[in-house]
């Protein structure tokens, strides 16, 4: 379906599927950034504590590649934040509630309009 084939209503679902995207997507960046922020001092101590040279560059290696992923995930959350602080203000939250009313609403008034009408008289014969 080309985009101005959609519907109103599918037009209205995918921006919200957008915005519920875009707090998942926050929502995990943050719990990676947070759990390579707790690997970090797994990493240093593998570190302080290597029995040699080759070891200390093997629990390296595993650090660069954890900022690596922390810095990824950082800049995902920095990329989101604004979204999701927006539409998790109160009187955001709401509006943003409305909108998936609205797109219940919409979505039977489109099923009726595209639907098999019949008409039935008001006045007896």
């Amino acid at each position: 379906m080309k985009q101005k084939d959609k519907s109103p209503a599918e037009h209205l679902e995918e921006f919200l599927r957008f915005v519920d995207q875009c707090a998942a997507e926050y929502r995990l960046a943050c719990d990676t950034v947070s759990e390579e922020d707790k690997r970090l001092q797994d990493l240093l101590h593998g570190i302080e504590f290597s029995e040699n040279r080759s070891e200390a560059d093997k629990e390296l290696t595993k650090l660069r590649r954890s900022r690596k992923v922390r810095r990824e995930n950082k800049d995902a959350v920095k990329r989101y934040q604004l979204i999701v602080e927006f539409f998790n203000d109160q009187n955001n939250r709401a509006t943003f509630n409305k909108l998936r009313q609205l797109l219940g609403r919409q979505r039977k008034e489109e099923e009726f309009l595209n639907g098999k009408r019949v008409y039935k008289p008001r006045a007896s014969s």
